[in-house]
């Protein structure tokens, strides 16, 4: 025989503590005087009023705050009500369900997940889950809800995705604390429409991607604050539409793309990210594996890469930023460790690379090299080596005066580096080692500057110092059709002066300019 016991008709001090600090459009303001009512896991399901028992099963039909506790290895808590405030207060709480999902919110928006300080909580769902009828396919997550959940708190949270996903949103799933460890078959952490995480400690291990946005034309994720830590066998953050970085730490140590789709923006923040084919990937649905052309022939200019802050390290093995479209780089301090094959490159766009602040140095093979765009208005140099540089290498760039503007020794094997900085000077002059010896000594003289020889060619565009138009590269690893774009570096058979860029047709050499007379 079931327990009933009688409603603790308290006013939970949670209401106090569960305001959303994000100024997303997604922030709620909650109701007061809620009813308080507890709900025991055991043997028995026990629960207090606005909650129907039936078998393992315990609905909740009306607003209110509901602390749960307790053990089941068999048992679900399903939210079902027409009202806009349901609190789940976990505290404590060990649940397994054989047959489904152990939280589900089938109908109930703005329903809210509580994490109690002080407690661990651990959910599991079904290896395989029992539907009522043959075409259902939901709830298919350990917390799984059909509109807007919002996860706060200050407790621990594990979740176990034995069968699919591992929290689940079909609206949008915000994220405001918690120390929250997702594993899942899956994808980790899903928001259908929306994803937003503001604070909280989060680790997710994922047998797909580990955060994901996926609604087509609408599926956003947004950053704003938080630390996460990703061990994903495919996408690190995946969003169909809009990516954006405002603050946090993330810390991607397995992937196979970093961060993916179409519109990405990194405005603060540290981001380090471990990538097995590309670190961050700018591609919309259509250009996610071959090159799509615009209107007039153009690169895809919806796809967007725009980071304006931030420190970003990223060690790849295929493309480090790549972008099925546009480069904007207005700040921040960006590292690429990238691959050691010829087929990808450190730097990978097909539109042009706007760099106008932050610095960029970016380490790789030499087959498709690249720099930023010779219409930047922050100078950059390319310099490529005859030869491969063994990992742990010490290279470093000296001006004028002495001083070391850059410095680097990569991790791994590599033949080019290409940096950008305010610290290069037009008309300045600099010096490249290879750890104490010099290898040369070059002139800023273009915005974007070649130094050294190269012993493979690419296609010619827009800023591009590589001889013959669309040429198509023949380096292992290339997967992708045709390209164009800016800053190919020129073979040794097509280098200008001293190892100058070859400017864009139209435009004056480097070594035929006069610099101002107030340069010595």
């Amino acid at each position: 025989m079931q327990k009933i016991l009688i409603p603790m008709m308290l006013l939970s001090s949670i209401l106090t503590s569960c305001t959303l600090s994000s100024t997303s459009e997604s922030t709620v303001t909650p109701i007061t005087n809620l009813s308080s009512t507890s709900i025991v896991l055991g043997e028995t399901l026990q629960a207090g009023s606005d909650v129907t028992v039936s078998g393992n099963t315990a609905t909740i039909t009306k607003a209110g705050t509901y602390r749960i506790t307790g053990t089941s290895d068999d048992s679900q808590i399903v939210v079902d009500t027409e009202d806009k405030w349901v609190i789940l207060e976990l505290a404590g709480v060990t649940l397994t369900s054989d047959m489904s999902a152990p939280i589900f919110i089938k109908n109930g928006s703005d329903a809210h997940i509580v994490l109690v300080a002080g407690t661990t909580n651990t959910l599991t769902d079904a290896s395989e889950y029992t539907y009522a009828t043959a075409d259902e396919d939901e709830p298919n997550a350990p917390i799984f809800s059909k509109d807007d959940l919002y996860i706060e708190g200050d407790g621990t949270l594990i979740v176990n995705g034995i069968s699919n996903d591992g929290i689940a949103s079909k609206n949008t799933l915000q994220i405001d604390g918690g120390n929250i460890t997702v594993n899942a078959k899956d994808d980790g952490i899903r928001g259908k429409e929306e994803l937003i995480v503001n604070t909280g400690i989060i680790t997710i291990t994922s047998e797909w991607d580990a955060m994901k946005s996926d609604e087509e034309n609408l599926g956003n994720i947004t950053i704003n604050g938080g630390t996460i830590t990703i061990n994903a066998w495919d996408d690190g953050i995946h969003a169909e539409n809009l990516l954006t970085v405002n603050n946090g730490t993330i810390d991607i140590v397995k992937s196979y793309e970093g961060l993916e789709w179409s519109g990405i923006t990194i405005n603060n923040g540290t981001i380090n990210l471990t990538a097995s084919d590309d670190g961050i990937n700018v591609a919309g649905a259509s250009t996610e594996t071959e090159w799509q052309m615009g209107p007039m022939g153009n690169p895809n200019a919806t796809n967007t890469l725009t980071i304006n802050g931030g420190k970003i390290t990223l060690s790849i093995s295929g493309d480090g930023l790549d972008a099925n479209g546009q480069v904007i780089m207005t700040g921040g301090d960006v590292i690429v460790y990238g691959p050691t094959n010829n087929g990808n490159g450190a730097l990978d766009y097909d539109g042009t690379f706007q760099i106008s602040g932050g610095s960029l140095i970016a380490v790789g093979s030499a087959g498709m090299a690249m720099q930023p765009s010779v219409s930047s208005t922050q100078n950059s140099v390319l310099i490529g080596f005859s030869a491969s540089q063994s990992a742990g290498t010490v290279v470093k760039i000296v001006d004028s005066n002495g001083a070391t503007i850059m410095t680097i020794t990569p991790p791994k094997v590599f033949q080019s580096l290409a940096f950008s900085s305010p610290l290069l000077v037009k008309w300045q002059k600099y010096q490249v080692y290879i750890g104490d010896t010099l290898f040369q000594e070059f002139t800023i003289s273009w915005a974007t500057n070649t130094v050294g020889t190269i012993s493979q060619m690419g296609g010619m565009g827009e800023g591009r110092g590589m001889m013959g138009s669309g040429a198509m590269m023949g380096g292992s690893g290339m997967t992708r059709g045709p390209r164009s774009g800016s800053g190919r570096m020129m073979p040794p058979g097509g280098q200008m002066g001293s190892g100058m860029m070859m400017p864009p047709d139209g435009m004056t050499p480097p070594e035929v300019m006069e610099p101002p007379t107030d340069i010595q």
